[in-house]
């Protein structure tokens, strides 16, 4: 039986201090490791990507170094080193979470695999990723700043990295069940803070102007980009679902299961 992808996202400003910079949520994280191994202990048939935000670590030194403009100075070269630095800083910190609980969690570097040409994915070496896969292992990719064949570097979000893998995997015929985003609300919330059940092509240009405020640093454009990217892979048949990763019990346990869980689908 060809096993069910799920993709996950654990978002920055959930597993660090976005205030602070540099600074993890180390319990956090590894109660999100905890809930990953309960869930792959139960489902036998489930095959997970991670994919973990910058947070507070890589967004730092990509403000100070104006990295959003790509490689114009001398300095921001080392800008670009920085960055790339501090965004697997925080990947090794996730993936030795995983580690701890005995799951077969390896690093995926954007970076090494990746580059970009005015901000589009234009080359990908995806060989790794499909033996991982093969393997059983979980890849854990993150946001990182990648080459870019005209700007010299460009920042990549979690979300355009593992929305392009899991379209790609989904054109080569795995079965990509859907994308869940863990953050520090339910979901995508209204004005009166209240979270907004579903998002669609049809209701996007109403809801969006009420979207919750992303809060310390980021430089990869918070929760709009996010629903933006999410409805682009629904193009494609495939779903995602943000929720409060915060809730015990809510989240990767149940909405890996198929439980039921607040928050917003987007389709």
């Amino acid at each position: 039986m060809k096993k069910r992808i799920i993709l996950i996202k654990l978002g920055g400003s959930l597993i660090t201090d976005k205030n602070k910079p540099f600074t993890p949520k180390i319990s956090v994280i590894d109660d999100l490791s905890r809930q990953i191994k309960e869930a792959l202990d139960e489902d036998k048939n489930l095959q997970l990507i991670v994919g973990n935000g910058g947070g507070s670590f890589p967004h730092y030194p990509a403000l100070k170094y104006n990295m959003n403009e790509g490689i114009k100075k001398e300095e921001q070269k080392f800008g670009f080193c920085l960055v790339q630095d501090a965004a697997s800083s925080l990947n090794r910190i996730v993936v030795n979470s995983l580690l701890k609980q005995k799951l077969n969690a390896v690093s995926l570097n954007p970076s090494s695999m990746i580059v970009t040409k005015k901000g589009k994915i234009k080359k990908f070496f995806s060989y790794p990723l499909f033996l991982m896969i093969n393997l059983g292992l979980i890849p854990v990719t993150y946001g990182d700043i990648v080459l870019d064949e005209e700007k010299g570097s460009f920042i990549i979000s979690t979300e355009m990295v593992l929305n392009f893998i899991a379209l790609f995997l989904k054109k080569k015929g795995f079965h990509i069940d859907k994308i869940i985003h863990n953050g520090l609300t339910s979901g995508v919330l209204n004005e009166k803070g209240d979270t907004i059940e579903e998002i669609n092509f049809k209701n996007f240009s109403q809801v969006k102007k009420n979207f919750y405020q992303t809060l310390g640093f980021d430089v990869t454009g918070g929760m709009l980009h996010k629903v933006k990217e999410s409805l682009y892979l629904s193009k494609y048949g495939i779903k995602s679902f943000i929720i409060n990763g915060t809730v015990e019990k809510n989240l990767l346990k149940n909405a890996l299961l198929g439980k039921k869980v607040k928050g917003t689908l987007i389709t």
